[in-house]
């Protein structure tokens, strides 16, 4: 059996299991994020860091899998170890990529200059939010990056690969796009409101 070289030549079975793995995780930072926060911290440095170490190795070596596998993973293991123990770090990287998320997604209409400045500084005011008032920024903040990676990846398998260049074109895909977005605020404020019922049992427990 011939080894696969070049990352578009991935079977469809191998791309459907690792979104149905995203699901999987978004479930978890929607519904226990703050509850299991350092692990989350942890996962969320190998996702970036280890998704930017893939993108940057496939586009250097023309997508070749196996290199970009291998340093993907060295650079999540990483970032995982980095941000777990560089617990504010992590936290304010919670709250950045929640906001910058969210800011995104709220202009994404627009294509004046400044959107991307606005989206930057949006996204850094949330890192900063989530060190100050970590509880109540972080619950939200893992609620919404959860629910997103839960609705895209069923967006995924609903609509199919291009779902994110569907999204885009709203001129075409309007309707489409009200109905993820919907389905994301929606699903984010429930695993929020999930989230504080667990703060306050905590609480009482510890009462």
């Amino acid at each position: 059996m011939e080894s696969l070289s070049d990352i578009n030549e991935l079977p469809p079975s191998t791309i459907n299991a690792l979104v149905a793995l995203g699901i999987g995780v978004g479930t978890l930072y929607c519904f226990l994020g703050y509850r299991t926060l350092r692990f989350v911290i942890g996962l969320t440095g190998f996702i970036l860091a280890g998704g930017v170490a893939f993108v940057l190795t496939a586009w250097l070596s023309a997508g070749h899998t196996a290199a970009s596998v291998g340093v993907g993973l060295g650079g999540g293991f990483c970032g995982a170890v980095a941000l777990y123990f560089l617990y504010r770090a992590g936290v304010f990287g919670l709250g950045l990529l929640a906001f910058g998320l969210i800011s995104s997604n709220v202009l994404a209409d627009r294509n004046e200059y400044w959107v991307i400045w606005a989206v930057f500084g949006i996204a850094f005011v949330g890192g900063l939010l989530a060190i100050l008032i970590e509880r109540p920024i972080v619950t939200l903040a893992t609620a919404a990056i959860g629910s997103w990676l839960v609705v895209a990846g069923i967006a995924f398998f609903l609509m199919g690969p291009d779902v994110i260049d569907k999204l885009r074109d709203t001129a075409q895909f309007e309707e489409e796009r009200l109905v993820v977005v919907g389905s994301w605020a929606v699903l984010a404020l429930t695993g929020a409101f999930a989230q504080f019922a667990t703060h306050k049992s905590r609480d009482k427990a510890e009462d």
